[in-house]
């Protein structure tokens, strides 16, 4: 799985944009 397949994944799962999912997953990787 790449990160655009994580961001989908999480988008779906959480009910999210894809914008909102990417910014989730950058927050938590960066941190």
């Amino acid at each position: 799985m790449n990160k655009s397949e994580l961001i989908d994944a999480i988008a779906s799962a959480a009910n999210l944009s894809k914008a909102d999912a990417g910014r989730a997953l950058n927050a938590t990787t960066d941190a």
